[in-house]
Protein backbone atom coordinates (compact mmCIF):
# COMPACT_ATOMS: atom_id res chain seq x y z
CA UNK A 1 0.00 0.00 0.00
CA UNK A 2 1.18 3.01 -1.20
CA UNK A 3 0.75 5.84 2.11
CA UNK A 4 0.30 9.45 1.71
CA UNK A 5 2.04 11.69 3.94
CA UNK A 6 0.05 14.30 6.31
CA UNK A 7 0.64 16.97 8.17
CA UNK A 8 -1.93 16.65 11.17
CA UNK A 9 -2.15 12.94 11.12
CA UNK A 10 0.33 9.75 10.66
CA UNK A 11 -0.97 7.17 9.04
CA UNK A 12 1.22 3.47 9.01
CA UNK A 13 0.19 0.19 7.61
CA UNK A 14 2.16 -2.88 8.78
CA UNK A 15 0.79 -6.56 7.47
CA UNK A 16 -2.73 -6.24 8.34
CA UNK A 17 -2.46 -3.34 11.18
CA UNK A 18 -3.09 0.03 10.10
CA UNK A 19 -2.58 2.86 12.59
CA UNK A 20 -3.82 6.09 12.71
CA UNK A 21 -2.02 8.64 14.79
CA UNK A 22 -3.74 12.36 15.89
CA UNK A 23 -0.37 14.35 15.12
CA UNK A 24 -1.04 18.11 16.33
CA UNK A 25 0.39 17.67 20.36
CA UNK A 26 0.87 21.26 20.35
CA UNK A 27 -3.05 21.89 19.99
CA UNK A 28 -3.96 18.54 21.95
CA UNK A 29 -4.83 16.98 18.92
CA UNK A 30 -7.82 19.12 18.48
CA UNK A 31 -9.37 18.61 15.33
CA UNK A 32 -9.22 21.64 12.72
CA UNK A 33 -10.08 21.50 8.83
CA UNK A 34 -6.65 20.69 7.73
CA UNK A 35 -6.77 16.85 10.03
CA UNK A 36 -10.51 16.59 9.04
CA UNK A 37 -9.22 16.60 5.22
CA UNK A 38 -6.53 14.14 5.94
CA UNK A 39 -8.80 11.84 8.46
CA UNK A 40 -10.67 11.87 5.31
CA UNK A 41 -8.62 11.39 2.82
CA UNK A 42 -7.17 8.47 5.03
CA UNK A 43 -9.97 6.39 6.12
CA UNK A 44 -11.07 5.45 2.35
CA UNK A 45 -7.97 4.25 1.24
CA UNK A 46 -7.75 1.74 4.13
CA UNK A 47 -11.72 0.58 3.06
CA UNK A 48 -9.99 -0.40 -0.20
CA UNK A 49 -7.62 -2.96 1.26
CA UNK A 50 -9.48 -6.23 1.89
CA UNK A 51 -6.39 -7.30 3.75
CA UNK A 52 -6.85 -5.10 6.91
CA UNK A 53 -7.60 -6.37 10.11
CA UNK A 54 -7.63 -3.71 12.66
CA UNK A 55 -7.22 0.04 12.35
CA UNK A 56 -5.56 1.53 16.21
CA UNK A 57 -6.55 5.50 16.64
CA UNK A 58 -4.15 7.23 18.34
CA UNK A 59 -2.86 10.67 19.95
CA UNK A 60 0.65 11.88 20.15
CA UNK A 61 1.07 14.00 23.01
CA UNK A 62 -0.70 14.18 26.54
CA UNK A 63 -4.34 14.50 25.12
CA UNK A 64 -5.89 12.21 22.86
CA UNK A 65 -7.88 14.72 21.65
CA UNK A 66 -9.79 17.91 23.01
CA UNK A 67 -12.37 17.95 20.86
CA UNK A 68 -12.26 20.49 17.53
CA UNK A 69 -9.86 23.46 17.71
CA UNK A 70 -11.69 26.64 18.98
CA UNK A 71 -9.56 29.13 17.00
CA UNK A 72 -11.29 27.42 13.86
CA UNK A 73 -14.50 27.63 11.99
CA UNK A 74 -14.93 24.30 13.58
CA UNK A 75 -16.38 26.40 16.66
CA UNK A 76 -17.88 29.06 14.64
CA UNK A 77 -14.59 31.26 14.68
CA UNK A 78 -13.96 33.02 11.77
CA UNK A 79 -16.99 32.34 10.17
CA UNK A 80 -18.35 35.29 7.48
CA UNK A 81 -21.41 33.68 5.95
CA UNK A 82 -24.02 35.28 8.08
CA UNK A 83 -26.72 32.18 6.74
CA UNK A 84 -28.61 30.66 9.76
CA UNK A 85 -27.83 27.48 8.28
CA UNK A 86 -23.85 28.08 8.29
CA UNK A 87 -23.13 26.15 11.62
CA UNK A 88 -25.16 23.47 9.98
CA UNK A 89 -23.35 23.30 6.72
CA UNK A 90 -20.21 23.26 9.36
CA UNK A 91 -21.19 20.46 11.13
CA UNK A 92 -22.37 18.08 8.51
CA UNK A 93 -18.93 18.46 7.15
CA UNK A 94 -17.19 17.42 10.56
CA UNK A 95 -19.78 14.73 11.05
CA UNK A 96 -18.79 12.74 7.88
CA UNK A 97 -15.43 11.64 9.82
CA UNK A 98 -17.78 10.11 12.00
CA UNK A 99 -19.46 7.96 9.46
CA UNK A 100 -16.35 7.65 7.66
CA UNK A 101 -14.37 5.62 10.74
CA UNK A 102 -17.80 4.42 12.03
CA UNK A 103 -18.26 2.41 8.82
CA UNK A 104 -14.76 0.82 8.43
CA UNK A 105 -15.02 -2.88 7.85
CA UNK A 106 -12.27 -4.02 9.97
CA UNK A 107 -11.80 -3.90 13.80
CA UNK A 108 -10.82 -0.58 15.24
CA UNK A 109 -10.00 0.57 18.53
CA UNK A 110 -9.26 3.75 20.14
CA UNK A 111 -6.41 3.17 22.07
CA UNK A 112 -6.77 6.71 24.36
CA UNK A 113 -3.27 7.53 25.78
CA UNK A 114 -5.06 10.95 27.72
CA UNK A 115 -8.17 12.45 27.91
CA UNK A 116 -11.09 12.61 24.96
CA UNK A 117 -13.68 15.28 25.65
CA UNK A 118 -15.89 17.22 23.10
CA UNK A 119 -17.29 15.98 20.04
CA UNK A 120 -14.36 15.86 18.32
CA UNK A 121 -12.32 14.12 20.94
CA UNK A 122 -14.62 11.62 22.61
CA UNK A 123 -16.48 11.06 19.26
CA UNK A 124 -13.58 10.45 17.47
CA UNK A 125 -13.17 8.03 20.11
CA UNK A 126 -16.33 6.24 20.50
CA UNK A 127 -16.95 5.90 16.91
CA UNK A 128 -14.37 3.25 17.06
CA UNK A 129 -15.63 -0.36 17.79
CA UNK A 130 -13.37 -0.42 21.17
CA UNK A 131 -11.49 1.89 23.20
CA UNK A 132 -8.41 0.88 25.22
CA UNK A 133 -7.56 3.68 27.83
CA UNK A 134 -4.73 4.67 30.46
CA UNK A 135 -5.89 4.89 33.76
CA UNK A 136 -5.14 8.28 34.28
CA UNK A 137 -7.52 9.74 31.55
CA UNK A 138 -11.14 11.36 31.68
CA UNK A 139 -13.86 11.93 29.51
CA UNK A 140 -16.18 14.68 28.88
CA UNK A 141 -18.70 16.71 27.01
CA UNK A 142 -19.29 19.83 27.01
CA UNK A 143 -22.76 21.41 25.66
CA UNK A 144 -24.26 21.85 28.55
CA UNK A 145 -21.75 24.90 29.57
CA UNK A 146 -22.11 26.56 25.81
CA UNK A 147 -26.13 25.74 25.89
CA UNK A 148 -25.57 23.81 22.68
CA UNK A 149 -26.81 20.33 21.68
CA UNK A 150 -24.33 17.44 21.66
CA UNK A 151 -23.24 16.62 18.37
CA UNK A 152 -20.43 14.48 16.46
CA UNK A 153 -22.84 11.35 17.24
CA UNK A 154 -22.66 11.40 20.75
CA UNK A 155 -25.99 11.81 21.64
CA UNK A 156 -26.50 8.13 19.27
CA UNK A 157 -23.43 6.14 20.51
CA UNK A 158 -22.74 7.07 24.26
CA UNK A 159 -26.11 5.94 25.15
CA UNK A 160 -25.90 3.09 23.20
CA UNK A 161 -22.61 2.03 25.97
CA UNK A 162 -23.59 3.56 28.95
CA UNK A 163 -27.63 4.09 28.78
CA UNK A 164 -29.86 7.35 28.32
CA UNK A 165 -29.19 8.57 31.73
CA UNK A 166 -26.07 8.18 32.14
CA UNK A 167 -25.24 9.94 28.95
CA UNK A 168 -27.90 12.72 29.31
CA UNK A 169 -25.63 12.99 32.84
CA UNK A 170 -22.54 13.43 30.89
CA UNK A 171 -24.00 16.04 28.49
CA UNK A 172 -26.06 17.98 30.78
CA UNK A 173 -23.75 18.40 33.66
CA UNK A 174 -20.46 18.14 31.90
CA UNK A 175 -18.98 15.58 34.36
CA UNK A 176 -15.47 14.61 33.60
CA UNK A 177 -15.71 10.68 33.73
CA UNK A 178 -12.53 9.17 35.21
CA UNK A 179 -11.11 6.21 33.73
CA UNK A 180 -12.10 3.92 35.89
CA UNK A 181 -15.64 4.76 35.75
CA UNK A 182 -15.95 4.63 32.28
CA UNK A 183 -14.57 0.98 32.70
CA UNK A 184 -17.90 0.17 34.91
CA UNK A 185 -20.04 2.14 33.08
CA UNK A 186 -18.49 0.45 29.58
CA UNK A 187 -17.79 3.59 28.05
CA UNK A 188 -14.07 1.90 27.40
CA UNK A 189 -13.45 -1.85 27.44
CA UNK A 190 -10.15 -1.94 29.05
CA UNK A 191 -8.01 -0.40 31.10
CA UNK A 192 -3.88 0.01 31.25
CA UNK A 193 -1.54 1.44 33.38
CA UNK A 194 0.35 4.48 31.39
CA UNK A 195 0.96 5.01 27.59
CA UNK A 196 4.15 2.38 27.14
CA UNK A 197 1.00 -0.22 28.75
CA UNK A 198 -0.61 1.27 26.03
CA UNK A 199 1.51 0.64 23.34
CA UNK A 200 2.55 -2.93 24.52
CA UNK A 201 -0.74 -3.58 24.62
CA UNK A 202 -1.92 -2.37 21.46
CA UNK A 203 1.38 -4.34 19.74
CA UNK A 204 -0.16 -7.11 21.69
CA UNK A 205 -4.06 -7.13 19.75
CA UNK A 206 -2.04 -5.89 16.93
CA UNK A 207 0.03 -9.61 17.12
CA UNK A 208 -3.57 -11.72 18.21
CA UNK A 209 -5.96 -10.03 15.30
CA UNK A 210 -3.13 -10.61 12.43
CA UNK A 211 -3.63 -13.54 13.17
CA UNK A 212 -7.12 -14.59 11.86
CA UNK A 213 -9.14 -14.24 8.51
CA UNK A 214 -9.67 -10.84 7.29
CA UNK A 215 -12.67 -12.33 5.48
CA UNK A 216 -14.21 -14.09 8.64
CA UNK A 217 -13.12 -11.03 11.02
CA UNK A 218 -14.94 -8.85 8.69
CA UNK A 219 -18.31 -10.70 8.36
CA UNK A 220 -17.72 -11.11 12.54
CA UNK A 221 -18.09 -7.40 12.99
CA UNK A 222 -20.91 -6.99 9.87
CA UNK A 223 -23.15 -9.87 11.63
CA UNK A 224 -22.47 -8.59 15.10
CA UNK A 225 -23.54 -4.82 14.21
CA UNK A 226 -26.47 -6.62 12.68
CA UNK A 227 -27.40 -7.92 15.85
CA UNK A 228 -27.90 -5.04 17.48
CA UNK A 229 -31.53 -4.17 15.93
CA UNK A 230 -32.19 -7.14 13.98
CA UNK A 231 -35.25 -10.09 15.16
CA UNK A 232 -33.70 -13.18 16.02
CA UNK A 233 -34.83 -15.45 13.37
CA UNK A 234 -33.28 -13.16 10.88
CA UNK A 235 -29.88 -12.81 12.76
CA UNK A 236 -29.99 -16.66 13.08
CA UNK A 237 -30.62 -16.90 9.72
CA UNK A 238 -27.67 -14.10 8.97
CA UNK A 239 -25.17 -16.38 11.56
CA UNK A 240 -25.95 -19.57 9.33
CA UNK A 241 -25.49 -17.55 5.74
CA UNK A 242 -21.92 -15.89 6.87
CA UNK A 243 -20.97 -19.48 8.75
CA UNK A 244 -21.68 -21.03 5.56
CA UNK A 245 -19.28 -19.41 3.86
CA UNK A 246 -16.65 -19.53 6.79
CA UNK A 247 -16.95 -23.13 6.70
CA UNK A 248 -15.72 -23.00 2.70
CA UNK A 249 -12.82 -20.87 3.36
CA UNK A 250 -9.48 -22.23 3.29
CA UNK A 251 -8.24 -20.31 6.78
CA UNK A 252 -10.90 -22.40 8.22
CA UNK A 253 -9.93 -25.45 7.40
CA UNK A 254 -6.37 -24.84 8.16
CA UNK A 255 -7.38 -23.52 11.72
CA UNK A 256 -9.82 -27.43 11.59
CA UNK A 257 -7.19 -28.94 11.79
CA UNK A 258 -4.53 -27.29 13.68
CA UNK A 259 -7.63 -27.33 16.60
CA UNK A 260 -8.52 -31.03 16.02
CA UNK A 261 -4.80 -31.84 16.70
CA UNK A 262 -4.24 -29.75 19.57
CA UNK A 263 -7.31 -31.43 21.15
CA UNK A 264 -5.93 -34.95 20.19
CA UNK A 265 -2.91 -34.57 21.41
CA UNK A 266 -4.66 -33.49 24.37
CA UNK A 267 -6.83 -36.38 24.79
CA UNK A 268 -3.63 -38.61 24.41
CA UNK A 269 -1.52 -36.67 26.65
Amino acid sequence: MTLPSYTTIALSVQGSVARITLNRPDRLNALNPQMLTELLDALPRLVSHSDLNVLFLQGRGRLFSAGVDLDTPFFMEHVDDDSVYSGTRLLNEQHRVIQALFDLPMLTFAALNGDACGGGGLGLAMACDMRLSVKSARFWMVPGMLDVVQDFGLSWMVQRQVGPSRALQMAALGQKIDAATALQWGLVNELVDDVAALDARVEELGEQLSAMGSDALRMLKLVLRNGETSPLREQLGLEAVANGLAFQSKEFKQKKAAYLARLNKGNKA
